[in-house]
Formats: structure tokens, sequence, C-alpha cells
């Protein structure tokens, strides 16, 4: 996986637009209840990021478990959720090597997160995980960059940033015979001398598309619920950014 999150994470929650989080939460939740699971909602955050879902679904009162490769990530998740009371599992892993101390009932891996895995072969091995950590019936719902986003949205395209303490630059590039986008994001760190520091971060991420994602979850052991425009599972009307998954977990 390329990138590595190092001086990224402090600036992340500005960083763009951000999903209604706590909207997320809600859909995963009713969508868990609908489907008549039992009550425990133990839920696995997987690349949990800076905590905002993990912490909108501790809110609703979840059990939660965040994972995340990045160390820096998962401080800034535990500061904020234990600002607001909440303590949950944080674990420091990768998801191509995910390992739980036991099952839970239903997984979410949001905010394209799964983009940033280089192969199919990356993406299988996720989803086996996945499903060997999920109770029978368990629901696992994931989003992943359409290609559209990366065609259009990121494309050679640049964007600018600002936020509290500092600005990034992000620039973009698309390779359409690999359809993969490298990030370069340039960010401008304000100090308290009132000047910049400049640090630089690069990333990665790989279309993977609805074809080779359905192919990828039924040789895994899951069966494909809805695939729409967000978590409550509404059809895609027109060019989407983002687009929506559902499965549930299939085991003898």
């Amino acid at each position: 996986m390329a990138g590595g999150y190092t001086e990224l994470p402090a600036f992340y929650d500005f960083l763009g637009r951000h999903p209604d989080y706590r909207a997320y939460a809600d859909a995963i939740l009713d969508t868990y209840e609908r489907t008549g699971q039992k009550e425990s909602k133990l839920i696995l955050d997987l690349a949990c990021g800076t905590g905002k879902l993990t912490s909108a679904l501790c809110e609703k009162g979840a059990d939660v478990i965040g994972v995340d490769r990045s160390s820096e990530m998962l401080s800034l998740a535990r500061e904020r959720c234990a600002k607001r009371g909440y303590h949950p599992l944080l674990l420091l892993q990768d998801m191509r090597t995910l390992d739980l101390y036991g099952t839970v009932d239903v997984t979410v891996c949001a905010t394209n997160s799964l983009n940033y895995l280089e192969t199919s072969a990356d993406l299988e091995k996720t989803f086996s995980l996945v499903h060997n950590f999920l109770t029978p019936g368990g629901l696992f719902f994931f989003d992943v960059n359409s290609l559209y986003k990366f065609e259009e949205l990121y494309g050679q395209n640049t964007y600018v940033f600002e936020g509290r303490g500092g600005y990034c630059v992000w620039q973009n590039s698309y390779k359409k015979s690999a359809r993969t986008c490298d990030f370069t994001l340039t960010i401008f760190k304000e100090e308290e001398n009132g000047l910049y520091r400049r640090l630089e971060e690069t990333q990665r991420q790989k279309y993977f598309s609805p074809a080779t994602l359905r192919r990828v979850l039924s040789k895994t052991g899951f069966e494909l619920i809805f695939e729409g425009k967000d978590y409550n599972g509404q059809r895609q009307d027109g060019l989407c950014a983002d687009i929506f998954y559902l499965a549930r977990c299939l085991k003898a």
C-alpha cells in the first residue's frame, strides 16, 4: 500500500468535504436492526482513520473496535473518542493482515479505504479476513470510488484546501492504463512563531470495478445485498463519486 500517513493525519479532517458520519452510523445500525440480527451490535470499523465514524457509532450505543495501519490516525481517534467519553478498542493493523480476538456482527470499511489496496489479490485477502471474523449472517458495509471520480474528479486536477493551522495543495495524476491515481499532498503547517513548515505526503489509490467487487465478494463467501449511492441502499441516479455496498457473510 503506497503512502504512510505520517504528517497528514493532523490535517486530514479539513481536507475537502467529509461525509455525515452520524448519517452513516444511523444507516448502518438501522439496516442491522432490519435484518433481525442479535442485539450485541459489535462493530469493526476497518481503516477507522481519525475515528469520526467510530465515535458516531459509539454515540449510537454500538460496541466498536477500530483498526487502522496508521499509529498517528489511531492516536487522533483515541483522543476524539475519549473527549466524548468513549473508549473503543483500537488496534494498529493493516487490513490485509487483520487479526481479531473473536468475531464481530458488522464490519464497515468507509470513505474509500479499500481503494488504497494495490491489487485484486489484496482485495481478496482483505475480504477473506473480514469474512473470517464476521458472525454467520454478519454484515459487511463498504464504499469505494467510482470510475467517474478517478477519471474526472481526480484526473490530473489540483485542489487547495485551507483549514485551521495550515493548508494543503492536493495534486492528482491518474493513469488510465493501470486505473490508479497518485496523489502528491504538499502541506503547509503553521508553527507557533507564525511561520509555515512545508511537508509532503504521497498516496496512491486503485480503481476496483463493480464486476471485480462482486466477483471477489462471491469468491470469499459473501452474498451481495445492495450496490447503491449510500448506506441506505438507494439506487444510483446518474454519475456518483462513491459507490456503497452491503454484503452478508455466508457460513456453513
